[in-house]
């Protein structure tokens, strides 16, 4: 399944980059210039090498390209073109293009006409329209135009969407399901194991949608929920940094089982404000030890509890060792221990806790973080951490320089860690924020009216949980 969508992507990479230069090249040219025979063979044998499964969907939604219903990442070779395009295709109403299974037998040369009616088109009153009757006229029947949908589709994009949500609630409810069982017996993992590989094909999809749901917050169930989000984070760095999808599934187990040890933790000293006791700090500190043996009892393959005891066990260690537990057989922690420490402790500065006033902003606990590099965190893992999570994290509340406030949504590929996509955020007329206008700060035109981030701010502020935004569909506009 992975690798039917690294195909669909790279293809789909490549048509949209041909349809690109097929349009530019019509501009200029004459039908019988090299170039846009050129620029046609490309784009036709990319539709061809696409449409032997059935047809190819090519859809545009928020900005975004969709091919075969997979969304075409924004890498920084196409980033400037899929920008381009995307206005491209608003400009004449249109939603998307489906060639059909009989594209097979279609010229070059009827696609270069076809191309010359789209950029045509956007000189009509109603381009759509003139489009669909051209193209019925021209007998191109290999070929359908979509109008673009003024509501918010029910396409992929958004079963995505709910697949992620489904996931999280699932994960949490395994994660609860084991953590009880383990207190009283011994507890299975088979259902466990499917959620991670879920999660792991979404980090792949949709990382940013994941990073968004890692926001959530439950604080009268706070130990699976930073469990669950402690998974998301560490996945996604896993993922950044280039881990294999094996790899991978170890550590988002890990990663929602490395706290389990807490079950063996009394609530008073879980729960409790104020600092603790020595004794009830070496309570507190035996909990690693305490997961090992849950995890050691779990009804799982041996193999699979030999990969994931170590993380647990490390999650409160520094790279010399010091922390806890301590321990005179390690010489050197593990690479998901290391993972583990980063998307614990960024995780639990985000979080209100009992002991402490308030919660960081995401801004704020990078900047924190960033000065314990080394002697806390594993330097070279930190800085990939902050490079994925951008100078102002995805699910961040901003302020911008209009005062307006915004959500982060996205780090668009070669947009620059100070430049996300932003879901600008309205008075809803009842006192509350509502979804607003989705701008990608990256599109600079250096005018005056151009929006810019002031600070991050505390959601607490506005009484808003960012989570919900990743949660509930927008249904916006793209705002490009």
């Amino acid at each position: 399944m992975t690798n039917g969508r690294d195909r669909i992507e790279s293809l789909g990479a490549g048509l949209v980059k041909a349809l690109y230069q097929t349009i530019r090249a019509v501009r200029i040219h004459r039908d019988n210039n090299q170039l846009i025979k050129d620029s046609a063979t490309t784009l036709h044998g990319a539709i061809v090498e696409l449409a032997r499964s059935g047809g190819v969907t090519l859809q545009v939604w928020r900005g975004r390209f969709h091919i075969q219903g997979e969304k075409l990442l924004f890498r920084r070779e196409t980033c400037h073109l899929i920008r381009e395009l995307s206005e491209f295709f608003g400009q004449r109403g249109l939603g998307g293009l489906v060639f059909h299974e009989t594209f097979t037998a279609a010229s070059p040369e009827g696609l270069v006409a076809f191309v010359r009616m789209l950029d045509e088109s956007a000189r009509n009153g109603d381009p759509a329209a003139w489009l669909e009757t051209r193209v019925a006229d021209s007998g191109f029947t290999w070929v359908e135009t979509v109008r673009k949908q003024e509501e918010t589709p029910r396409d992929l994009e958004v079963q995505r969407r709910e697949r992620a949500r489904k996931a999280y609630f699932n994960a949490l409810a395994a994660v609860r399901e084991v953590a009880e069982k383990a207190s009283k017996g011994v507890a299975g993992v088979r259902k466990t194991r499917r959620l991670a590989q879920s999660i792991v094909d979404l980090v792949r999809e949709d990382k940013s949608l994941l990073l968004g749901l890692a926001t959530i917050r439950d604080y009268d169930d706070y130990t699976y929920t930073h469990s669950v989000n402690v998974a998301l984070l560490a996945t996604c760095l896993g993922r950044y940094i280039g881990l294999s999808n094996t790899s991978l599934e170890y550590l988002t187990v890990c990663a929602l089982f490395h706290d389990l040890g807490k079950v063996g933790v009394s609530k008073s000293i879980l729960l409790k404000q104020g600092e603790l006791s020595d004794s009830e700090w070496m309570v507190m500190k035996s909990h690693p030890l305490i997961g090992v043996r849950k995890i050691l009892r779990l009804h799982a393959p041996q193999t699979l509890r030999s990969r994931i005891i170590l993380g647990p066990f490390e999650h409160h260690l520094n790279p010399d060792l010091s922390g806890y537990p301590k321990t005179r057989f390690m010489k050197k922690q593990s690479l998901l221990g290391r993972i583990l420490k980063i998307a614990d402790v960024y995780e639990a500065l985000t979080s209100e806790r009992v002991y402490r006033p308030r919660s960081f902003t995401p801004d704020e606990a990078l900047r924190r973080m960033w000065k314990e590099k080394g002697r806390s965190f594993d330097p070279l893992l930190l800085k990939s951490f902050v490079n994925m999570m951008g100078i102002y994290p995805v699910g961040s509340l901003v302020e911008l320089d209009t005062g307006e406030v915004a959500v982060v949504m996205d780090y668009p590929e070669g947009s620059g860690p100070e430049l996300p996509m932003v879901l600008v955020l309205v008075e809803d007329g009842k006192g509350g924020l509502a979804p607003g206008d989705l701008v990608n700060l990256a599109a600079r035109d250096d005018t005056p009216s151009q929006k810019r981030i002031v600070r991050g701010v505390h959601p607490s502020r506005y009484g808003i949980e960012p989570s919900r935004f990743f949660l509930q569909e927008t249904g916006v506009s793209p705002g490009l």
